[in-house]
This record gives C-alpha cells, sequence and structure tokens, in this order.
C-alpha cells in the first residue's frame, strides 16, 4: 500500500508542478514584455525630451544671435527698423518660451525670469525708440535714442544668460541620459570642464 501511496504522491506532486509551470511560464513570459515595452517606453519619452531640449537650445540661440546683431548694428551706427525688430524679437521670444514650456512634459521648466538678460534686451529697445524715421517714416531704432546704454556689457549679459541656460540644459540631458554629455572644445568656455 505504501507504494500505492507513494505513487499517488508522486503523481499529484508531478500534476501540481506541471501546473505550476503552465501557469508561472507565461506569467513570466507576460512579465517579461511588460518590463521589455516599460524599456522601449521609457526610451522613446526620453528621445522626445530630448527632441524638446535641443529646440529649447535652437530657440535660445536664434533669440540671443538676433539681439546679438541688433545691439552690434546699433553700436556700429546702424538704425533698425523698430517695427520688424520688434516683431522678429517677439516671435523669437514667443518660440523661446513655448519650446521651454514643451520641456514641462518632461519635468523641466525654464520659468520666463530664466531669460532675464534676451527679455531685458528686448523691451529696453522695445521702449527707447524715439522719433527717428525713414524716408518711409518707418520708425527706427537709433543708438541715440538709448542714450549711449548700447554697450559691450549687454552682449555680455546676453552672453552669460544664453551660456546659463544651456548649462542647465547640458545638466538635466545628463540626467535624462545618465551619462555625461562630451563637449568640443573649440577653445570658447561654454561650460567649465569637469575633473
Amino acid at each position: 500500500m505504501s507504494n500505492t501511496i507513494a505513487g499517488l504522491l508522486g503523481g499529484v506532486i508531478g500534476a501540481l508542478i506541471s501546473a505550476l509551470a503552465m501557469f508561472l511560464g507565461p506569467l513570466a513570459h507576460q512579465r517579461q514584455i511588460a518590463r521589455q515595452e516599460r524599456a522601449r517606453a521609457d526610451r522613446e519619452a526620453t528621445q522626445v525630451q530630448l527632441q524638446r531640449v535641443a529646440r529649447a537650445r535652437t530657440a535660445i540661440r536664434v533669440w540671443h544671435d538676433f539681439l546679438r546683431r541688433a545691439l552690434t548694428d546699433l553700436e556700429a551706427g546702424r538704425a533698425l527698423d523698430a517695427e520688424r525688430f520688434l516683431a522678429q524679437a517677439d516671435a523669437m521670444r514667443d518660440e523661446a518660451r513655448a519650446a521651454s514650456d514643451d520641456l514641462l512634459g518632461g519635468g523641466l521648466w525654464i520659468g520666463s525670469q530664466q531669460f532675464g538678460a534676451f527679455v531685458q534686451v528686448t523691451e529696453v529697445l522695445r521702449n527707447h525708440h524715439a522719433g527717428h524715421a525713414d524716408a518711409d517714416g518707418r520708425a527706427l531704432l537709433v543708438e541715440d535714442d538709448l542714450g549711449g546704454r548700447v554697450a559691450l556689457g549687454w552682449k555680455d549679459d546676453l552672453y552669460n544668460s544664453r551660456a546659463g541656460l544651456n548649462e542647465e540644459l547640458l545638466t538635466y540631458v545628463e540626467h535624462l541620459r545618465d551619462t555625461p554629455v562630451e563637449v568640443i572644445d573649440t577653445g570658447t568656455p561654454v561650460r567649465p570642464r569637469r575633473s
């Protein structure tokens, strides 16, 4: 009788192990598929956020370069069409703000006040054009309207604002990628080297 019980017990245990394997095998496979799907979704979300960072950096660079060119023109005695300048500056500001707002989708936000010198230079130029006009009657921005305020200091402020924003964005990219960003050194300091 003990052989019968042992055989029966062995059969029941074997059946339980088979049933457990049939249940756990697909469950483990489903978990593996779910992990792979989460990893793929995370990679895609990271890629989307990296594209948002690139858009923000591009918008900041375009606005910065535009303002530097305007300051250079004013310093060189070249007048600017006030209406055109302000329309372009407003469009660039709006693009930079929209790009920074898009970053919020990935957990990063650049507040408007972080644009610092960009907004300051734009607003000073907006508020200090007086009675100068071209032959067609379009308002002009000229350095005299600013009371000598156009200076290398403004260009430095613009550069420093852009460099600060770039540093923060590159740090964020390192966080997203979980790896350092290598910066090509052209001799112009963009961000401090890491030891």
